[in-house]
């Protein structure tokens, strides 16, 4: 519920008030690098990041810049699905 008050106040101030984006495209990808960085020190098994890095590649070089971002996530999504029995009984073993 909380979500949804803030999306709702978050897009009446964002009418209201002036805001400029300029450079905050460089901010966004500094700040999803960090956190890939993070994740990835504090993986055991980097499969699961080298899967979404593959796949983001490969939908990058087909789909184009402007339309790669949905084909990425249904891609991630239905690879890890898929593979999250074997990635599972591999982390348990590494944590033994």
């Amino acid at each position: 519920m909380y979500w949804m008050i803030g999306a709702g106040l978050g897009n009446l101030f964002g009418n209201i008030i002036p805001f400029d984006l300029k450079g905050i495209e460089f901010a966004m990808t500094a700040l999803f690098l960090v956190i890939f960085a993070e994740n990835w020190a504090q993986e055991k098994s980097h499969e699961s990041s080298l899967l979404g890095l593959a796949i983001a590649a490969i939908s990058l070089i087909v789909f184009g810049r402007e339309y790669f971002l949905l084909p990425t996530l249904i891609g991630i999504w239905t690879v890890l699905t898929f593979r999250r029995p074997k990635l599972s009984s591999r982390l348990e073993r590494i944590e033994e």
